[in-house]
């Protein structure tokens, strides 16, 4: 099989640029200029002003729903023109292109890439390199290079997978009765969402009590309505992790949570 074959023509964008200014724009005026053929598809590019921790999160929560092939370029780039390195990535049949900084953390768990490149020869870039956007500049042409098929290898030379650099957030702990792990993101609607799964849970989601802060939720629930309006709930999100929400309100904002905090579920004698 050709390199080209196993490539969906599917390119995903996520960044901090937000809408305003035409940084978006002109990103997908490289991809398109090389690849015509290319398919669009923005992820957010609302990521707060480099927010890493943030942008990673979004990124592994959305990259599963496209079909394998797909090329991923996420670009919340704080320490764009230093040393940093500008990297690609194949992972469970996607390619994935960015800086490595921590953004492909959640993406890629304890695991590890399939192969991984230094983005450093011409193919990667355009040929004037700004200082300051190397979204437009080398993480778009290199996007759009895979998406038309090019092999990993021609962007770069090889680097060692385990060296990718990981984010330091806490992982979720689970054991003696109680799991643990730390609010990770809040979304538009003030839902705080963590990596919890159900099968961390130390007992059935009747029998649980979850706490965050002056928050305490007895059970967790299957969708918000299972809750009258303005009662907080926890509840596993579409991702597959654990939040605290509250219905048509915003649990960050009752309760004054915020990313970081630790959120705790023990098992309960009576059920919700």
């Amino acid at each position: 099989m050709s390199a080209a074959a196993d490539r969906s023509g599917i390119v995903s964008m996520l960044s901090d640029f937000g809408l305003r200014d035409s940084y978006v724009g002109q990103m997908k005026g490289v991809v398109l200029t090389i690849c015509p053929e290319a398919r669009l598809v923005d992820l957010t590019h609302e990521v707060a002003p480099q927010d890493v921790t943030e942008g990673a999160f979004q990124l592994a929560t959305a990259w599963r729903s496209f079909p394998s092939g797909t090329v991923h370029v996420a670009v919340v780039d704080p320490d764009v023109g230093t040393s940093r390195r500008a990297i690609a990535f194949r992972f469970e049949g996607h390619y994935f292109v960015l800086p490595d900084n921590g953004l492909a953390s959640f993406v890629l768990g304890a695991e590890e890439p399939d192969r991984a490149v230094l983005l450093e020869r011409p193919a990667a870039r355009l040929e004037h390199v700004s200082s300051t956007f190397h979204g437009r500049d080398v993480f778009a042409p290199a996007g759009a290079q895979l998406a038309r098929g090019i092999a990993l290898e021609d962007l770069g030379s090889t680097i060692e997978p385990g060296s990718l650099i990981r984010l330091s957030v806490p992982v979720v702990a689970s054991g003696n009765g109680v799991a643990r792990g730390p609010i990770v993101s809040i979304d538009h609607f003030g839902s705080c969402r963590t990596f919890i799964r159900p099968d961390d849970l130390p007992a059935p989601t009747d029998r649980v009590v979850v706490r965050c802060g002056r928050a305490v939720i007895r059970g967790i629930v299957h969708t918000y309505a299972d809750v009258s309006e303005g009662r907080t709930l926890a509840l596993f999100g579409s991702y597959g992790g654990l939040e605290i929400a509250v219905r048509t309100g915003s649990a960050a904002k009752a309760w004054e949570l915020e990313r970081g905090m630790t959120v705790e579920v023990t098992g309960s004698d009576e059920p919700r």
